[in-house]
């Protein structure tokens, strides 16, 4: 053993306040990791080496208070005493350290503790050491024979515990490696400020610096931290380099000013013969002039230097990012992205995907160094990624699942989780997947592979990403509705193109702003010989007023009309206008669209002289055969028994009922060919052409089981009416009303009459009709789907033919009905005078 070392501090109250706040900050932090992180052994060993540093620094702060001697020695004691169980508990750290488990037995913790026991049970003895205040307020320090062993126990354990730290770095991985390494850098930096702080005092001769050497274990402290509770350590030489080199620059600012303060210092001795506080006068307006430009300009030459790759492939990101906000187009997007992130940071691979909100996935739109196979990829909106995605809405590290996945305190359900994300993020070989937001709504993934040099994503690097992918998204879903509107436009602009009609676009002055290759076509004029002028197949006076029929918002539709086209010939077409409307709503121009129907005319010819020709031919094999039926029936040709009548009855229903077909043809026919209908008009007492309509179809009724009754007026009227075509209007609305009635049902016919006309009502106890129907039954064809429509047949034509036949007695006809289930009414008028 050596001789006693003996030497004397001088406390200062100035160091007080920081070596206080460091040894706050250390015990705060090892409360919070022991809150906050799981109950490990790793919080827990942490949470105690936080507690005798805090005890340790803040022994070191009481003791600069120099409020009263004892309470001096007190602390100069404290110091020695929350030193001893320090390097027994950080060996426990690095054994355990990031999310282990301490590996020794209790007789191995009892062997570790041991010498850290006996130097505690030395100490008051006097061997470790001894403390008293000198004359001058001096702390006198005398180290005892015990305080070799004392620096060696240290020694030994720091060292075994950093290589502990080695030896599971070479084992762990990468993001435990990481871990590691903040581990690493805060033990090199505490290290660093204590024996530099030490090294000063010897220099310089101010040995009162020594006491803040404890200010270094805030590095340790804090590095130590932010390893065991954050995943996000990527890329640590960087935050290392950076550290190291604006500390060295920091130092150096340091020194500097500490000769200038000398300077001063040292002139003042010179010009009075003494010193003067007025020297630090200059020297402290010089600091505060120039240190922080100084310290500023000084990083950022280091910067430019030292991390000239990282610092411009970051300016690059953001350029980018703010480039993309103006882009459109969804390819030169993906470009932008491609070059930016995949050549600028120098990453094996990367896939972008979109949300498609018409399929429901998310479609792998870009791919850059992955198998073709993945391009197009659909990723459903529960896929586990996704989910997770919008869960954490933050970067997914792969390292990070998998060093989550490996803690001993995953929940079964988050692990089979946390399992399903790697796989998806593995099958894209993908490092990290950064999600895209916009308004809170998951809209884009990118999923970006491992840097070609190995390096980890920084906190930096995925920062950058983050903010990218969130400029991104406004710009993707621009670009989309850039995408569709252009889809749909062009898919338009092909119907125009490709439309064999015309259609021409008008301003409100009729002057021509498009005209396609129907209109082309039709017309026989060049795009280029109207562009600009009027229609010249619409005279001025009728375009300006069908343009403000438009403006009025009235419907201008299949308007039929005849002009001549280029050449002179004359032909029929159908002419539809419709306002095109601005954002406001605006009407800033006219669509017109022209058919050519002469091909429909000539086919409509053809047909119509088809069914007039098949309906005589058919008539008039059908007259005999009813004649013959009917005399069968009255016996004229002998008697017949039951099952013959029962057969030539429904022969004979069934010939009626062809006949009315055949009526039905020829009257529409007539009706399509524009043909006004003959009336042959004679004195018609209505009720006797309502009895007489009865009697036709009593038989019938009776069949079914349908009541018929009567209503009749006071008085009788006597029309001018074509009687045969108003029996038919009675047959087609007894016969609706008979198909719609079920048996046990009634109808009535009701009469009524005013002054100047007479009104007739086929009232039913049928199905009724809902309303929204009432307006399309005297449409042409018009059936309304049901079980009794299929059951009874028919074409759809009865009420137009009545329609038809009424209006043409300068009548009308219309139904009403409460609803389905409510029976409907039948009603026509007639004028007593027409």
């Amino acid at each position: 053993m050596s001789e006693t070392l003996i030497f004397t501090l001088y406390p200062n109250s100035g160091f007080f306040l920081p070596l206080f706040a460091v040894a706050l900050v250390n015990l705060s932090l090892g409360g919070f990791v022991l809150k906050t992180a799981p109950r490990s052994d790793t919080a827990r060993s942490f949470f105690w080496f936080c507690l005798c540093v805090a005890f340790w620094v803040g022994s070191y702060a009481v003791g600069n208070l120099d409020l009263n001697p004892g309470l001096t020695v007190l602390a100069a004691y404290g110091v020695i005493l929350g030193a001893l169980p320090i390097p027994f508990i950080f060996l426990l750290l690095c054994s355990c350290f990031p999310e282990g488990n301490i590996p020794f037995k209790p007789y191995q913790l009892f062997l570790l503790i041991l010498p850290s026991l006996v130097l505690l049970l030395s100490f008051p003895t006097g061997q470790l050491v001894t403390a008293a205040i000198t004359p001058d307020h001096g702390l006198l320090i005398k180290l005892g024979s015990f305080h070799q062993l004392y620096m060696m126990h240290i020694t030994l354990y720091f060292l075994a515990g950093t290589t502990l730290l080695v030896y599971r770095y070479s084992l762990a991985k990468t993001s435990e490696k990481v871990r590691d390494w903040y581990f690493f850098a805060g033990l090199l930096l505490a290290a660093g400020v204590g024996y530099g702080f030490s090294a000063f005092a010897v220099i310089l001769g101010w040995y009162r610096l020594i006491m803040l050497g404890p200010l270094g274990t805030i590095f340790l402290i804090v590095f130590t931290t932010y390893a065991i509770l954050k995943y996000r350590l990527m890329d640590v030489t960087l935050v290392i380099k950076k550290t190291t080199t604006y500390s060295l620059v920091t130092t150096g600012i340091t020194f500097t000013y500490v000769i200038v303060v000398m300077g001063f210092e040292y002139l003042y001795r010179s010009w009075l013969g003494y010193y003067s506080f007025w020297a630090a006068v200059p020297a402290a307006l010089v600091i505060a002039i120039t240190f922080v430009p100084l310290r500023d300009r000084l990083q950022s030459v280091t910067d430019r230097f030292f991390f000239r790759r990282v610092t411009e492939y970051q300016k690059i990101i953001r350029e980018i990012t703010r480039t993309m906000s103006s882009v459109t187009d969804l390819h030169t997007l993906f470009r932008l992205i491609d070059r930016t992130i995949v050549r600028v940071m120098c990453i094996k691979n990367a896939s972008v995907l979109l949300l498609e909100e018409k399929e429901g996935c998310f479609l792998v739109e870009k791919i850059n160094g992955l198998p073709v196979a993945i391009s197009g990829q659909k990723l459903a909106l529960e896929d586990p990624l996704v989910s997770y995605l919008e869960e954490k809405k933050d970067a997914v590290v792969l390292e990070e699942l998998r060093s989550q996945l490996a803690g001993e305190t995953i929940t079964p359900g988050l692990k089979e989780k946390l399992e399903r994300v790697q796989a998806k993020m593995i099958g894209f070989e993908a490092a990290v997947t950064i999600p895209s937001f916009l308004k809170g709504k998951l809209v884009g993934i990118l999923n970006l592979g491992e840097k070609l040099s190995g390096e980890m994503y920084s906190p930096d690097d995925l920062e950058l990403l983050l903010t990218m992918a969130s400029e991104a998204a406004i710009a993707i879903e621009n670009a989309k509705l850039y995408r569709d509107v252009t889809e749909t436009r062009d898919y338009l602009d092909s119907l125009v193109r490709g439309s064999s009609d015309a259609i021409i676009t008008l301003d409100l002055n009729g002057e021509i702003l498009s005209w396609n290759e129907g209109a082309r076509a039709i017309f026989g004029y060049e795009p280029e010989e109207l562009i600009g002028q009027r229609p010249p197949f619409l005279q001025p006076e009728e375009l300006s007023g069908m343009i403000a029929r438009v403006l009025r918002g009235e419907e201008l539709k299949a308007v039929e009309i005849k002009r001549r086209v280029k050449g002179g010939r004359e032909t029929p077409l159908l002419l539809t206008m419709s306002p095109i409307r601005d954002r406001t709503v605006g009407i800033i121009g006219v669509s017109t669209i022209i058919k050519d129907i002469a091909e429909l005319r000539k086919a409509d010819v053809m047909k119509q002289q088809f069914l007039s020709v098949i309906s005589h031919e058919l008539r008039t094999p059908l007259t005999p055969i009813k004649g013959y039926i009917s005399l069968f029936l009255m016996g004229t040709f002998g008697q017949l028994d039951e099952k013959q009548k029962e057969a030539l009855k429904v022969v004979f229903h069934q010939s009626e009922h062809l006949q009315d077909l055949i009526d039905s043809m020829i009257d529409i026919s007539r009706i399509e060919a524009g043909n006004q209908l003959q009336l042959e008009k004679e004195p018609v007492f209505i009720d006797q052409l309502v009895e007489e309509s009865v009697r036709a179809v009593a038989y019938s009724f009776q069949e079914k089981g349908v009541k018929l009754a009567i209503e009749k007026p006071e008085k009788r009227y006597c029309l001018l009416a074509d009687r045969k075509k108003l029996l038919r209007v009675m047959a087609n609305l007894l016969g609706n009303a008979l198909k719609f009635t079920p048996r046990d049902g009634s109808v009535t016919i009701a009469l009524t009459s005013t002054e100047e006309a007479v009104q007739v009502t086929v009232r039913d106890t049928g199905i009724g009709i809902d309303p929204l129907y009432l307006d399309k039954v005297f449409e042409r064809f018009f059936q309304i789907d049901s079980s009794y429509t299929r059951e009874s047949g028919g074409i759809g034509m009865g009420l137009t033919i009545a329609s038809e036949i009424v209006q043409a007695h300068h009548g009308r006809v219309w139904i009403e009905s409460d609803g389905l289930g409510s029976g409907s009414r039948a009603n026509f008028t007639l004028p007593v005078n027409g």
